[in-house]
């Protein structure tokens, strides 16, 4: 049976790397309140529980080259200046084929997942993520890309468009 912050720790995963691929590439402020909804303070000013480990999920990420920052925000409340590494978005771009036949990308599949509330998705696809992330380092060979056509502004009578 898993823990409730293992739930947690991989719905955070989820919105932030949809709201960084949202605005990639293009830096953007992750605040800890937009992902867990208000931080609750307690008496002596820290963060409750589930917002802290909201905050350590933006900084696992980093220190995982998943991706980056220019500077924290006081009192853990977020990341300024955060964006995808390349290595995340080459990541959430790769395809996955479900067991139904159905290909798309992690990116894709994150989002329908988010809409659609299939939180047992989200921990598969962030699993498969962190798999994939493990294996980056792997020498892989690359595939031809198909060629497309150059365009051209004649038509066949030779008139321009």
């Amino acid at each position: 049976m898993k823990t409730t912050h293992i739930d947690d720790f991989h719905y955070c995963c989820a919105e932030v790397f949809c709201a960084l691929y949202a605005a990639f590439p293009l830096p953007y402020l992750l605040l800890v309140e937009d992902t867990t909804g208000p931080i609750q303070w307690d008496m002596t000013g820290l963060p409750d529980r589930r917002s802290q480990a909201c905050f350590e999920t933006f900084l696992w990420l980093a220190e995982h080259d998943l991706l980056r920052f220019r500077t924290l925000e006081p009192r853990n409340t977020g990341i300024e200046g955060a964006a995808l590494t390349q290595k995340a978005f080459v990541l959430l771009t790769g395809q996955i084929t479900w067991t139904s036949g159905e290909v798309m990308s992690r990116i894709q599949a994150l989002l329908e997942a988010r809409r659609n509330r299939a939180y047992g998705d989200i921990e598969l696809l962030i699993n498969d993520i962190f798999r994939t992330n493990l294996q980056w380092s792997a020498p892989v060979t690359a595939k031809p890309l198909p060629k497309s056509e150059p365009f051209s502004s004649e038509s066949e009578d030779g008139n321009y468009y």
